[in-house]
């Protein structure tokens, strides 16, 4: 397995990395950085897509307004903990965040009154969603940046990922959005959706960039083992790209957002002005709010129990609602970093350096050696750029990841809300 090998030859690591149950005192929270990012996860959605691994529930309205009440719990209970420290940005997932906006506007306040945040605020909007008094009261909020989970135009294939609207309910909605004048509005795409030609990918690529939004983020569809789209691929014996096949799905990506003046800035997501992105994964320190919220700072990575109720009555009872802790090794701490600078596609070596005291080059001689000799990527004023083939093995090397790993440990957590240990 390629998660298996990188494991043991660039981390040099032969044991499977150990997720234990959280108890008081086995997490420094003083090793929280001086800026740190904020991720508020809201579990529910209206009805439940079957290709989505993230963690969500039906949305409940009495449960929703004690969901409420147990996130400005959590975000208390940090208080002592982060202290003044600078909260630099904050991102809202779900789920459907915005089936709870009124109650994420008392949320907001919390963090606001309570902690030292200047920063951008980001939230995932479903396409039914908007309307006049939703942009409004994002704007009110001071909500900046947004990101619509469009994922395709074509009205059989949205049927066939269990999205409820249609082509021409996108076209109202962005065309609504772009009024209000929002900092970065991301359009999200799926790619390698079950039955999809090139020209498919294509034709959405030309309708998304005709509006001239300020961000794309385009992505194959992984399709997690644990899933229903999963069992359903299999049983109507359903076929998809393969993986070379994607390669020039990559390449015909490049080209046309080229042509429509749009940089790509990460591994899958394009702008045209490389400083204003939505991005919530590439923080470099960050504490997770939310069931099923993950957290990394310092040597740890944790994440909360998955299970709604789990959540809020451990916050009922005054107890923090984290599940299960990665205390990483310093070495484990350095590839985490550099897995997602790749993902960038910049690794800043005097980042690197100011960060952990070392040459990165020296660390992990192996991994860079491998980069420059099969042309993965190319150093530029002191930075290692992944070039197109390099931008590739991450994208194989990521879903690989998630199949693997992620799906493994989010499939365990949804099934219990308490877990002693997990080793993946």
């Amino acid at each position: 397995m390629v998660t298996d090998l990188l494991r043991r030859t660039i981390l040099k690591k032969k044991e499977k990395f150990l997720f234990k149950r959280y108890e008081k005192g086995n997490i420094d929270f003083n090793a929280i950085n001086n800026e740190v990012g904020i991720y508020i996860h809201i579990p529910f959605c209206k009805s439940i897509c079957p290709y989505c691994p993230y963690n969500k529930v039906l949305y409940e309205k009495n449960k929703a307004q004690r969901y409420k009440e147990a996130l400005i719990k959590e975000i208390l209970l940090y208080k002592e903990k982060i202290g003044d420290k600078k909260i630099t940005s904050i991102y809202i997932g779900g789920g459907t965040p915005t089936l709870l906006i009124h109650e994420l506007e008392d949320v907001l306040q919390v963090v606001q009154e309570n902690y030292d945040f200047h920063g951008d605020i980001g939230i995932e909007i479903y396409p039914t969603a908007v309307n006049e008094e939703l942009l409004c009261k994002l704007k009110e909020m001071k909500i900046n940046l947004i990101s619509l989970g469009v994922q395709t135009f074509d009205d059989e294939k949205l049927k066939f990922l269990g999205r409820a609207y249609t082509e021409k309910e996108i076209h109202k909605a962005i065309t609504l959005i772009k009024t209000f004048h929002f900092q970065c509005v991301d359009i999200d795409i799926m790619t390698n959706i079950p039955g999809q030609t090139y020209e498919d990918i294509k034709n959405d690529l030309e309708k998304v960039y005709a509006y001239e939004i300020d961000q794309l983020s385009i992505y194959p569809l992984i399709v997690f083992p644990m899933t229903s789209l999963s069992r359903r691929i299999k049983e109507k014996g359903l076929t998809r790209f393969s993986e070379w096949e994607e390669k020039k799905i990559l390449q015909m990506i490049d080209k046309i957002s080229i042509e429509h003046g749009y940089e790509r800035t990460s591994i899958w997501t394009y702008g045209k002005n490389t400083e204003n992105r939505y991005t919530s994964v590439t923080r470099e320190s960050f504490v997770g709010f939310g069931a099923g919220a993950s957290s990394h700072f310092g040597n740890y990575f944790y994440m909360n129990t998955f299970h709604t109720d789990a959540y809020i009555k451990a916050l009922e009872e005054e107890k923090i609602p984290i599940n299960m802790v990665n205390t990483m090794t310093g070495r484990e701490k350095m590839i985490f970093w550099l897995f997602w600078r790749c993902y960038d596609g910049v690794i800043d070596q005097k980042r690197f350096y100011e960060l952990f005291g070392k040459d990165m080059k020296k660390e992990f001689q192996l991994l860079f050696v491998l980069l420059k000799l099969f042309l993965l990527g190319k150093e530029k004023n002191g930075k290692v750029v992944l070039t197109d083939l390099g931008r590739f093995i991450y994208h194989y090397v990521e879903k690989q990841y998630s199949i693997h790993y992620l799906n493994y440990l989010w499939k365990r957590s949804m099934e219990e809300a308490w877990i002693e240990e997990i080793q993946i």
